[in-house]
């Protein structure tokens, strides 16, 4: 799907460091399962994303070696991520966006296991039907944290991520006169922060599957040791 001409919104796909990521999900996974996770959920994000959006109009802002080398295999810029954060992160891929161009900016989390490509294609629908001086979000499932963001224009600084976020966004785009929207979309909804995060939810992660297996069979690129693909882990000596 691709925008008017008059219209360039690009998404920014922030990914944290997979290595020490998650730290909540210490009670039940282990640190190289985190990182898989963590790394295998971005890749799929990303690879969705670039079924969605125009090559041109995405880019993941992280520094993670596999999921640099899944971006160029399809075609995606990245550009690195400094460690200061998710909102520094999208801040920084939203100064990469409107050097290109980019009149509309969406930005989506890199941790949403029931997200598919029909979600980010509504995300871009959303985007080019925003009107100017607006701010729209997509919450995750408690309505109180930000799963992905649209602005119009891309230089509204209003990126405020974290706890609490829904509401911190819409006060911030409202002491500035902008309009505020909250949309809901189940894809974007559920994100993996909390060790009940891990279980499965119907309709997104095909039962019996808890998501560590499934994050499993999900990459395609090395992961320490081992090759993953469609088929899930295999060992390469």
């Amino acid at each position: 799907m691709r925008a008017p001409a008059a219209l360039r919104p690009y998404l920014v796909i922030p990914v944290k460091p997979a290595a020490g990521s998650k730290q909540r999900l210490a009670l039940r996974l282990s640190d190289e399962e985190r990182r898989l996770v963590s790394l295998s959920l971005a890749i799929r994000v990303v690879g969705l994303a670039a079924a969605a959006w125009p090559a041109d109009q995405l880019v993941v802002v992280g520094s993670e070696p596999q999921l640099l080398e899944f971006c160029a295999r399809v075609g995606v810029a990245a550009i690195p991520d400094f460690g200061a954060g998710q909102t520094a992160a999208v801040r920084v891929g939203a100064q990469w966006a409107m050097e290109r161009g980019a009149n509309i900016l969406a930005t989506v989390a890199a941790d949403l296991p029931g997200v598919t490509a029909a979600d980010l294609t509504e995300v871009l629908r959303v985007a080019m039907r925003l009107r100017p001086g607006s701010v729209a979000v997509f919450p995750d499932r408690d309505g109180s944290g930000t799963n992905g963001l649209v602005v119009r224009p891309a230089s509204l600084q209003v990126h405020a991520f974290g706890p609490g976020s829904r509401r911190r966004h819409q006060r911030i785009a409202r002491s500035l006169g902008l309009h505020f929207s909250a949309r809901q979309l189940p894809g974007l909804a559920w994100d993996i922060d909390r060790p009940e995060d891990l279980d499965p939810r119907e309709g997104l992660v095909p039962e019996p599957h808890p998501v560590l297996p499934w994050a499993r069979s999900l990459a395609p690129v090395p992961v320490g040791s081992r090759a993953v693909g469609s088929g899930g882990l295999q060992d390469v000596s």
